[in-house]
């Protein structure tokens, strides 16, 4: 007997915002999963505007900032900003508005997931089960995988007598990478490297002696529980083969913590796979939604190997650590040749479902464009070409679409390589 449509497992951030999407939409979902182990956590400005959508934004509690970043990295100076997020306070955040939207939240562990008769079963260690016909896995890292070179994250909270202005700052090390956010008395202090280089107990001094930025920080401070040791090295996960399967959040793909963006894709993951789920749902098929859902991972994943690539390439010069890092993240991308823009069929989010839409594909967007400012691009295209003499207000008039944005859409397909030799004609002399 089904007690829910859909079974979410996982109550981290990925996992609560499914949920809690889901739900909002009308579908009885259960939400499973544990509390989150704590640390602290660097919100990029689209991982922050991520949390905005979700109704965390500057005046939630859990969230702090902004705070200016500084450090130095490839022997520059670098600033920036970034806001502060605990995350165990953040995933029960996230799970609280999952289950004030509706869905089911039980704090349990999984002991088993087992698929019969067109639906799954999944068995708590409770002693209780669920069953569904759909199954969302949020639980993290596990499973099949590709992966970039094996690193790993030490986390360590002090406690500090004397405040500090709070801020973060990043710096490389001869052996990898280290961050930290002040905040009041309190300090937390990640830092990243290879697990067969040194003992990770010996981290912390080690990249205090290389920093004197972290050297100071830590001056008079003393550990607050126990380090924590998560997996750092970015990974995609195995494509599914079943249809009524589904992975977001750290199982279906990771970056490597020096992008900065982890949790903004695990929250767009999030918005894209309740949309997909909800498209199936509705009667939509399920092989293009995951088509959709795939498509994207595998493009996030490949750009955030090229961010990785890059920023290690930079400090190569360092440490033999940052060279080798960026060689191992280069060989994981294909080598592509350039080609010239195309138009094909793609599946798209379009009002809600999962279909099928012509988009101009090219060699920097490999999973397509299918409009800008509102405007169908590869309409647009195949007017342009079909015209040879077109005019911006003429092919307004044709695609029933605001000049102004026309004309976005136009300087989108010159920048693209995707206009004929010879452009339309443009009154604004754009």
């Amino acid at each position: 007997m089904l007690t829910h449509d859909v079974v979410v497992l996982g109550g981290g951030p990925a996992g609560s915002v499914t949920a809690k999407r889901l739900a909002a939409a009308g579908v009885r979902v259960a939400l499973v999963g544990a509390v989150s182990r704590p640390g602290w956590e660097g919100l990029s400005v689209r991982s922050h505007a991520l949390l905005e959508d979700e109704d965390l934004g500057c005046h939630a509690a859990c969230i702090d900032g902004p705070f200016t970043r500084r450090g130095n990295w490839a022997g520059r100076a670098v600033e920036g900003v970034e806001w502060l997020v605990e995350r165990s306070r953040l995933a029960e955040a996230l799970r609280s508005q999952a289950q004030s939207a509706g869905a089911h939240c039980r704090s349990d562990r999984v002991a088993a997931l087992v698929r019969f008769g067109g639906r799954w079963r999944v068995s708590l260690r409770s002693g209780r089960s669920l069953e569904a016909p759909i199954v969302i896995d949020a639980r993290g890292r596990r499973g099949a995988e590709r992966r970039g070179p094996l690193l790993l994250a030490i986390g360590q909270r002090f406690r500090r007598e004397r405040p500090d202005a709070p801020g973060t700052q990043i710096h490389a090390t001869d052996f990898g990478w280290c961050w930290w956010a002040e905040q009041g008395s309190t300090l937390w202090l990640q830092i990243v490297g290879r697990p067969r280089a040194s003992h990770p107990a010996t981290w912390a001094a080690a990249a205090a002696a290389q920093v004197p930025a972290l050297a100071h920080a830590l001056k008079g401070a003393s550990p607050a529980g126990d380090p924590i040791a998560r997996p750092a090295h970015a990974r995609l996960g195995a494509a599914r083969h079943d249809s009524m399967l589904w992975c977001v959040g750290d199982a279906a793909m990771a970056l490597d913590p020096l992008s900065g963006q982890g949790v903004y894709e695990a929250l767009r993951g999030a918005q894209l796979v309740a949309a997909s789920v909800r498209s199936v749902l509705a009667g939509g098929g399920a092989s293009l939604a995951h088509r959709f859902v795939t498509e994207r991972y595998e493009e996030s994943w490949q750009r955030g190997l090229r961010i990785a690539a890059d920023l290690y390439r930079e400090n190569s010069g360092r440490s033999r650590f940052c060279a080798e890092t960026a060689v191992a993240y280069a060989a994981l991308l294909p080598d592509v040749a350039r080609f010239e823009p195309r138009i094909e069929r793609r599946p798209v989010l379009c009002n809600g479902r999962i279909v099928e839409r012509d988009v101009v594909v090219t060699s920097d967007n490999p999973r397509g464009v299918w409009h800008v400012a509102d405007v169908p691009v590869a309409d647009l295209k195949r007017h342009i070409d079909v015209e040879g003499h077109a005019t911006a207000d003429g092919a307004a008039l044709a695609l029933q679409r605001p000049q102004i944005a026309v004309d976005k859409a136009i300087r989108w397909l010159r920048a693209a390589g995707a206009m004929p030799q010879r452009p339309p004609a443009d009154p604004s002399g754009d």
